[in-house]
């Protein structure tokens, strides 16, 4: 069984911008790779959905924008961020699912940006096996990387474990969010947490002060913004109700996310030499 077999539009998809519709691979472009990150997490409330957000804005100021996928139907707090560039689908339709991996393993030079939904969890990574999206994603020169935030209970690193070894053949990349705390001593003397004590493939988001942490989560703030816009003291016009100090906090930690973001995916890419190497 392949993606392909299941071809089919969805009717929760928002119509995509003309620029993005008309959007192909140019000639002199058809042997490069793009990249596919999918994020998730065995529970809610750590991070997940600000990690994809993050990711899609680190593609974003490389270059490449990317095509977000939205899969808490419900909540889509993803789009809000992204609402031209975002997919919203019910992975309880099987329409959907296959729409979503369908697009994702398409050939294309964009790179696609994939939140995962606790909700959906299981399910996403079932029909991600069943259709052998791996295989197929890489023959469409396209490099999927799996990664995975931990919380502090032991049940969520053996699900990494399990998770690393049902895709062995993809790169995973495990994130260890500060702000969720210190981990519970079950947790450090569990097997699945001991499994990756050797994982190379590893980055951290570290702590924000509570107030910009809260900022930060706000779907009305662009992080691009925040990166490109120019920080001065004597800015009139302060952003989104930032502080000097506030606004440099901010940025400095999307540099240190960024910076991490940019050492495992040139990291995960060398893992797949059969491609030809990702340039954004």
């Amino acid at each position: 069984m392949t993606v392909s077999d299941f071809s089919t539009a969805s009717t929760i998809a928002p119509p995509l911008p003309p620029e993005r519709a008309e959007r192909g691979y140019p000639a002199n472009d058809a042997a490069r790779p793009s990249f596919a990150a999918i994020v998730a997490s065995l529970h809610g409330r750590t991070g997940k959905t600000l990690f994809a957000r993050v990711l899609a804005d680190y593609f974003l100021l490389s270059g490449n924008r990317p095509l977000v996928f939205d899969t808490d139907f419900t909540e889509q707090t993803l789009r809000a961020s992204f609402p031209f560039d975002t997919i919203v689908l019910d992975l309880s339709e099987t329409r959907d699912q296959m729409m979503l991996f369908d697009t994702v393993a398409a050939r294309s030079p964009e790179a696609r940006v994939v939140d995962v939904s606790h909700y959906v969890f299981r399910k996403f990574f079932k029909v991600m096996h069943d259709c052998d999206f791996v295989s197929e994603a890489r023959g469409r020169q396209v490099e999927p990387v799996i990664f995975y935030i931990a919380d502090r209970n032991a049940d969520a690193y053996e699900e990494g474990r399990q998770l690393r070894e049902r895709f062995s053949d993809c790169a995973l990349v495990l994130v260890e969010n500060v702000f969720l705390g210190p981990l519970k001593e079950k947790t450090l003397r569990s097997a699945g947490y001991r499994a990756f004590d050797s994982h190379e493939l590893c980055m951290m988001l570290p702590l924000l002060d509570p107030a910009v942490a809260a900022a930060i989560q706000e779907a009305e703030i662009s992080l691009s913004e925040v990166i490109t816009r120019p920080l001065s003291r004597s800015d009139g016009n302060p952003f989104a109700g930032l502080t000097f100090d506030q606004r440099a906090e901010m940025r400095g930690w999307l540099m240190k996310v960024f910076r991490d973001i940019h050492r495992v995916t040139r990291a995960a890419q060398s893992r797949a030499p059969q491609l030809a190497p990702i340039d954004y």
